[in-house]
């Protein structure tokens, strides 16, 4: 933690105040090794330990806060028009409540939270919108709905957070719900041109991509190591698992299955991102270069890059589409699985699953196809153009919305009605309930009518016979 103390991701940052973390703290972020998921379950029941991890730090940090109030209290004395927060760290609640902010603004690092979209009424079902970690596309058979509608409501009722209490009164519970609902908007990192297209409110700010500047990625410049790596050959692949789950702790049986797969492409340079120089596996490979670090940014801008085979974080995930590139995604866990079905969609990109890494037919087969078959080229430069060409940048929603919230605070024209209404009355119930009974009614009295006729016909037959 402490390598981000004092980083400027702005020329216009003036000031960063930075908490270091207790021992306890840092003691329960490294509590949790995700190098198992390479080969355990990345269901959502199989990331509860983690979630029940991530949710014990948040409560930390809210009860370091309780026990020294002074960068608190220098915060409430500077007066700030807004928060700007994580929504999945409900710190930000207290913290907002004691300093007096007008306007708490959440933001997500994921595309949507389905207990989000139900505290402020916005529809949310598990029948076609697969939730954040969610292993699911949006279509999905009897068992995948039946599956996600049960860890949704897990969740949503099982998984409970630790009560907070307000930093000025102790005896006041902070209402996460009520507060959520106050918030004038929250930003998702989703991006409408291309994630799952869903019902939303008009609170909700769909900012994905904001951290790309494509015109800034095409001007980087490769150093001369990478540069010289490109020109080797005509095509070039960039591996990258990302940085919270390693290479170098993938089992053995799935490195050797790579190593095998890039033999069988000699005329192609493997550019494989890999934490360690332990590497004697692939001795004796010629175009494959291990790096403990790539300028991922740098190499998706390049036009001599063919493809890139990637865990499908949200990052990565951004980057390679506003660049057009095609890719190999192979999800390991969280919202990969989502964040894949969802790229994936728009045909610029193949989907396997991790244990396809140990399957030497199926990842040479995808190699092959990525690098052969031009549609998904063809297709992931569509959604570039989409991306980088979309009406409204998400720079500019972020600003304006972001400005507007600053100055008007709390917006109670954009809380649906719909959000207090019973389940009965929202879904109708009690309407198609009345229109039943109008329909057996109906049927029922066309019964005794038939009755009736049928009881009078044949008694005027018995009295003529």
């Amino acid at each position: 933690m402490r390598k981000y103390e004092n980083v400027k991701y702005l020329e216009s940052t003036k000031e960063i105040i930075y908490i270091q973390p207790d021992a306890e703290l840092e003691k329960l972020g490294n509590a949790h090794s995700y190098s198992n998921f390479w080969v355990e379950d990345a269901s959502f029941f199989g990331m509860l330990p983690a979630v029940k991890g991530f949710m014990n730090m948040f409560h930390k940090v809210y009860e370091n806060f309780k026990k020294d109030m002074t960068v608190l209290d220098e915060l409430k004395e500077r007066k700030f028009d807004a928060l700007i927060f994580e929504l999945l760290c409900p710190t930000a609640y207290p913290i907002g409540d004691y300093i007096g902010v007008k306007a708490m603004l959440p933001t997500l690092s994921m595309t949507h939270h389905t207990i989000w979209s139900r505290y402020i009424g916005e529809p949310s079902s598990p029948s076609s919108l697969p939730s954040m970690i969610s292993p699911f596309g949006n279509d999905m058979l009897f068992k995948e709905r039946l599956i996600s509608t049960v860890a949704d409501l897990t969740f949503t009722y099982i998984v409970d957070e630790a009560p907070m209490y307000s930093y000025s009164d102790p005896q006041r519970k902070i209402d996460i719900e009520k507060e959520s609902v106050r918030a004038p908007f929250v930003f998702l990192n989703a991006n409408p041109y291309m994630d799952f297209p869903r019902p939303m409110l008009t609170k909700s700010i769909l900012i994905g991509g904001i951290s790309i500047n494509a015109t800034q990625m095409r001007q980087e410049k490769l150093e001369k190591e990478y540069n010289q790596l490109l020109g080797k050959r005509e095509k070039n692949v960039l591996i990258s698992f990302g940085s919270f789950i390693y290479s170098k702790d993938m089992p053995d049986s799935y490195k050797n299955t790579i190593i095998r797969v890039m033999e069988s492409f000699p005329d192609v340079t493997f550019i494989w991102k890999y934490e360690s120089d332990d590497v004697g596996f692939a001795k004796n490979l010629k175009n494959l270069h291990f790096s403990k670090w790539v300028p991922q940014t740098a190499l998706l801008a390049d036009s001599r890059l063919s493809a890139f085979i990637t865990h499908a974080g949200l990052g990565s995930v951004n980057e390679l589409s506003y660049m057009g590139k095609p890719a190999i995604l192979i999800p390991i866990f969280a919202d990969q699985v989502r964040n894949a079905k969802m790229l994936s969609r728009h045909n610029g990109s193949i989907l396997l699953n991790k244990r396809d890494l140990g399957n030497f037919e199926m990842l040479r087969d995808a190699v092959k196809t990525i690098l052969e078959d031009k549609s998904y080229r063809k297709h992931a430069e569509i959604l570039g153009r989409q991306l980088e060409e979309q009406p409204i940048s998400p720079h500019e929603l972020l600003v304006k919305h972001a400005e507007f919230g600053a100055k008007f605070g709390e917006l109670p024209s954009l809380d649906p009605y719909s959000r207090q209404m019973s389940f009965f009355t929202f879904y109708l119930i009690d309407i198609i309930l009345f229109f039943i009974f109008i329909i057996l009614a109906f049927v029922f009295t066309l019964f005794l009518l038939f009755k009736f006729i049928f009881k009078t016909v044949w008694k005027a037959k018995v009295k003529v016979q």
